[in-house]
């Protein structure tokens, strides 16, 4: 029996968790000197709010332990594992994998898979590893679909402040300070080895939600075969945006609450889409 194995930066709930069967690995955020699993010790409705409140969290690394505490029960059963995580380029989440498979010895029923995403892209990996793992697939064929999947998805971002990514370490100073200056609302992405990096850079967040909603439609052209809306604590400006998504792409868009752990680095207002296309571009 092939078990899937995923971290709370899907987006998903507890709930969501267990209703799909498949295994959770909570990462931290952390507030001065408290850690919190995301999804046991915090929630999104908790940690926006205080962010809005002015508390600014960390990340703190992901602990070997955890995994290797998910892991062995299902190694001493004689089963095997396929896990997917955020992205390496963002998160020490893929090496702690790696580390907890091997001190297991049990690298040969592990297989480790960096979703080069998080959120919605991760999330969708996951739910297709499942519903492959209970159709009787082996861990070779859920790989290399995965990695074809991957190929497929797109996933964009826009926020409302740049002081989030500066806090975050992902601006340095001057960086922010000068986009600030030029009130730059930059498209950030998911690029090809899993980075957040910059894609475009606007200025005004109608001129960045414009040119969002042409990146979505370029993606539209190729087929969709799942979409969602990333959003944090912004619902209603999440529905207008959500509202034209469906317009452009003619199909169902579903909501997907950004993680505590990327919400460390985006703050409390974005909007991000992610559209797992039909084919390649």
């Amino acid at each position: 029996m092939i078990h899937i194995v995923m971290d709370t930066t899907a987006g998903m709930t507890r709930q969501e968790f267990d209703e799909a069967g498949i295994h959770m690995i909570p990462l931290y955020v952390r507030e001065g000197e408290k850690l919190y699993r995301e999804q046991i010790d915090i929630e999104p409705a908790e940690f926006y709010r205080k962010e809005r409140e002015g508390i600014v969290f960390e990340t703190a690394q992901t602990n070997p332990g955890d995994l290797m505490n998910v892991f062995k029960p299902i190694i001493d059963a004689g089963d095997e594992i396929v896990c997917v995580l955020i992205s390496g380029a963002i998160s020490g989440s893929v090496n702690a994998a790696r580390v907890a498979a091997q001190t297991l010895d049990a690298e040969d029923r592990i297989t480790i898979v960096d979703s080069r995403e998080s959120g919605y892209g991760e999330a969708y990996l996951g739910y297709t590893a499942k519903r492959m793992a209970d159709a009787g697939e082996s861990r070779e064929a859920i790989v290399k679909a995965l990695e074809d999947v991957r190929s497929r998805t797109r996933t964009y971002f826009i926020m409302e402040s740049l002081k989030w990514l500066f806090h975050g370490g992902r601006l340095t100073g001057a960086q922010y300070f000068v986009g600030s200056v030029i009130k730059l609302n930059p498209i950030v992405w998911f690029d090809e080895v899993g980075h957040m990096a910059s894609f475009d850079k606007t200025r005004t967040l109608k001129v960045a939600k414009d040119r969002m909603c042409q990146l979505v439609a370029e993606c539209g052209a190729h087929g969709v075969e799942s979409a969602a809306l990333h959003w944090p604590d912004n619902w209603d400006e999440a529905q207008e945006f959500h509202k034209e998504m469906e317009d452009i792409l003619q199909v169902p868009v579903k909501y997907a609450q950004l993680s505590c752990v990327l919400g460390v680095h985006t703050g409390p207002d974005l909007l991000g889409p992610c559209v797992i296309m039909k084919e390649r571009p």
